[in-house]
């Protein structure tokens, strides 16, 4: 027998009798009548895409992962499917790489290198394969990635002086603030 005190005191509304589980530790019902229960604290679980992202990206670093996103969808038209996934992993190796040239970690930047190109080279594929001719990209790889980093470049700067963000493609993101150009990565 259940010792009363430690039996949950809910009570069935249909046939009036007491629940005859045990009560969670210190409360008065079991957990299936309210005592609290759940996941622990900082469980992760009930977690939906995107919330992520302030957890592993500053502000400064979600403000590149977007515009670098931004930068893609402006070359590409992507079906919101594996090209998504595709833009949004090579997005996260981008950040991760200038975390790396930061840190001056040239092979970790080697690395993310190589991982932002292959997400970017099986994007091109995909598309080959859906459209039947090759994309019409005008810009080599290196005039695009330079023309990314100058645009986040243009918005850091932006920020900074509160002004309008502007783009690499009006031309005035390489001299927002009328200082020389700094070297391309």
């Amino acid at each position: 027998m259940v010792d009363p005190l430690c039996q949950c005191q809910a009570k069935s509304k249909q046939s009036g009798e007491r629940c005859k589980r045990p009560a969670a530790p210190g409360k008065r019902v079991c957990h299936m009548h309210g005592a609290k229960g759940g996941a622990p604290k900082g469980n992760l679980n009930g977690m939906t895409h995107g919330i992520y992202v302030p957890r592993i990206m500053d502000a400064d670093e979600q403000q590149i992962h977007d515009i670098f996103v931004e930068a893609i969808r402006r070359d590409f038209e992507l079906n919101y499917s594996s090209d998504e996934v595709s833009v949004r992993m090579a997005a996260l190796a981008f950040v991760q790489y200038v975390r790396a040239m930061k840190a001056a970690d040239a092979k970790g930047a080697d690395i993310f290198d190589g991982i932002v190109l292959r997400h970017l080279k099986t994007l091109k594929a995909t598309k080959i394969v859906r459209e039947g001719e090759t994309p019409g990209i005008t810009t080599t790889p290196a005039e695009w990635a330079a023309a990314l980093l100058e645009e986040v470049k243009a918005v850091r700067k932006a920020g900074r002086k509160g002004k309008k963000r502007p783009t690499a493609d009006d031309g005035k993101a390489s001299d927002a603030d009328r200082t020389q150009e700094e070297p391309q990565i």
